[in-house]
């Protein structure tokens, strides 16, 4: 007499998993929570595939709810087993999630999405700038930007210092968390000395950053005058101290803290779109991330000749 395993594994449509362009085997070594045996069919590559999953019956099990399908002495072809077995199998030990955001959105999607929006405006304020090669069309298109009133501060705000809050925040906590060591626990894919200049770039920006809003915008004092634009601009740059020629070593030492800052922002920038992507789930394949990060080093160079112009431009003329 076959038992009731040889029966039901002879009603089972095997054949329909079995289809040639995907070959399948057998395993019998996930438990159900009575312990008996769950075979499950694996695609090729040990992928398994959770929907084909078929609970083998055991003779005598008194467990209700196990999913073993041995609870009737007449089990039907194909008969789906207790969705919680199915549920409760573990083909792949997850990695553990270790920023501690407790279920919450991660605070790396705000840095991923406010970099983005930061970074547009880098490109859009080193293509500003490099018309400083021209200084009339630097001076008109000043004067275009602030021709738009009291709409250019609620610009501003909700484009640049908004964000910028959140980005710095979020990163100063991540920060905190991480510090400065080599080799920390990341979220994305990229080498420990990528994630560490990230963090060491973030600190520079973060300095320069005060330095240039507090040196240059108006709301704060700052020498940028929109009626005098490139005068203005280049002496707050090149000639940060009165009284002294461009070229003396104080203002040298103010003019290379400007370049160290512009190579900072190009590599936190590039770095961190190929990072961001990943963290948003833009990019989800090894092939993909691997691409878009090539892509990234190939911008770069253009990027930082795009920031430099501007800074050449300025240069005391």
């Amino acid at each position: 007499m076959r038992s009731p395993r040889l029966e039901t594994e002879a009603r089972l449509p095997w054949a329909y998993f079995s289809k040639p362009s995907q070959k399948t085997q057998t395993r019998d070594d996930f438990p159900n929570p009575c312990g008996h045996a769950v075979r499950t069919h694996l695609l090729r590559g040990g992928q398994p595939a959770a929907a084909e999953a078929r609970a083998l019956p055991k003779p005598g099990c008194k467990n209700s709810s196990c999913g073993c399908a041995g609870h009737s002495r007449h089990v039907q072809a194909g008969t789906q087993p207790d969705p919680r077995v199915i549920l409760a199998l573990q083909f792949v030990e997850e990695a553990e999630h270790k920023c501690k955001c407790g279920g919450a959105t991660c605070p790396r999607h705000y840095l991923a999405f406010t970099g983005f929006l930061l970074g547009g405006f880098l490109v859009l304020h080193f293509a500003f700038n490099a018309l400083g090669l021209w200084p009339e069309h630097f001076q008109a298109a000043v004067n275009r930007s602030h021709a738009l009133g009291a709409l250019l501060p609620v610009l501003e705000m909700g484009s640049v210092f908004l964000p910028l809050t959140i980005h710095v925040a979020f990163g100063l906590r991540t920060l905190r968390r991480e510090r400065l060591k080599f080799g920390v626990e990341k979220h994305h894919h990229g080498s420990d000395l990528r994630q560490w200049l990230q963090r060491v770039t973030a600190l520079i920006l973060l300095a320069f950053i005060l330095f240039h809003v507090v040196t240059l915008h108006r709301w704060f004092g700052g020498r940028f005058d929109p009626s005098n634009a490139f005068s203005s601009a280049s002496h707050a740059i090149w000639q940060f101290w009165h009284g002294q020629p461009a070229g003396s070593f104080a203002n040298l030492l103010f003019a290379q803290f400007y370049l160290l800052g512009i190579v900072a922002a190009v590599y936190h920038l590039t770095n961190g779109v190929a990072t961001g992507a990943e963290v948003l789930g833009l990019v989800s394949t090894q092939v993909a991330q691997d691409r878009l990060w090539r892509v990234c080093v190939m911008v770069a160079p253009a990027l930082l000749l795009a920031g430099l112009v501007p800074w050449y431009a300025f240069a005391g003329r």
